[in-house]
């Protein structure tokens, strides 16, 4: 009984020991080994007639008072517009153009609108037709537009530019009523001169008519003048013989009779 227990005891002995064994062991974990960087990949020469580099194209929003205008009033209205070219100046001409032909459609435009719809209905079929046609003409003056703000980018190839212009109404456009007034000094000047000439025309007309009536008296009322006694004369062998001025009708009937006849001497005697 004795050997049994010291058996059993060294056994336990063992395990205790080789259990401590197992706690003192150190695990190491294997580290990792660097590994040398590739050797980077050569870069490709320059093609000799590469094209140059291209530069970035930058796209720049719109103003928020193209997308959204300015609140028109009874003093102004507001059009913005835009426009691009390879030329800076061309660019904001167009812009300017653009928003200068809306502001006169917003005053001036005139549509018109004809519709014409047709409709066959047959029993098995039924054919309809609808069509509509719109017409939209601004002609007019444009006076006193005033640039209230603007915006140009480039992109490297092209300017684009934005235009916000302002027309003043009413009594607000001091341009349009200067140029109102001035027309219509012009206005009054070609009355004057209209009227002025009209009015030496009926003081000719007055004149001429005044100058008949004192003629058609005259000749009513006033001495007859004298006629004049027409100058007779006759060829002779020196020429030509003026005979004597006379009133008697009966002598001239008796001269001319005479002169008729062949072989007719005439005789006159001047006294002095």
């Amino acid at each position: 009984m004795k050997a049994h227990r010291l058996l059993l005891v060294a056994v336990t002995a063992n395990l205790v020991a080789c259990a401590s064994a197992q706690k003192a062991e150190t695990v190491v974990a294997p580290q990792p080994v660097a590994s040398a960087p590739a050797p980077a990949a050569a870069a490709p020469a320059p093609h000799p007639y590469a094209l140059p580099p291209q530069a970035m194209r930058t796209v720049t929003p719109a103003p928020a008072w193209f997308i959204q205008l300015p609140e028109s009033t009874n003093e102004m209205v507001f059009a913005a517009a835009t426009a691009t070219s390879v030329d800076e100046q061309m660019a904001y001409s167009k812009a300017r153009m653009f928003a200068e032909q809306k502001l006169v459609e917003q005053t001036r435009a005139v549509i018109r609108t004809q519709t014409k719809s047709y409709r066959n209905d047959t029993g098995a079929a039924m054919v309809e037709s609808f069509e509509t046609v719109v017409r939209k003409n601004a002609n007019g003056e444009l006076i006193g537009a005033q640039r209230v703000d603007s915006q140009v980018t480039f992109d490297g190839r092209q300017y684009k530019v934005y235009v916000l212009l302002r027309l003043p109404l009413g009594d607000a456009n001091v341009l349009a009523k200067e140029r109102e007034a001035a027309k219509l000094r012009r206005e009054a000047e070609l009355r004057s001169g209209r009227a002025q000439q009209d009015l030496d025309r009926a003081v000719d007309a007055e004149k001429q008519e005044q100058e008949r009536a004192d003629e058609k008296q005259r000749q009513e009322i006033g001495p007859r003048a004298e006629s004049a006694v027409p100058t007779v004369s006759v060829p002779v062998s020196q020429g030509e013989l003026k005979l004597l001025d006379v009133e008697n009708a009966e002598y001239k009937k008796k001269r001319a009779e005479a002169l008729e006849k062949p072989g007719a001497v005439i005789g006159q005697t001047t006294l002095r």
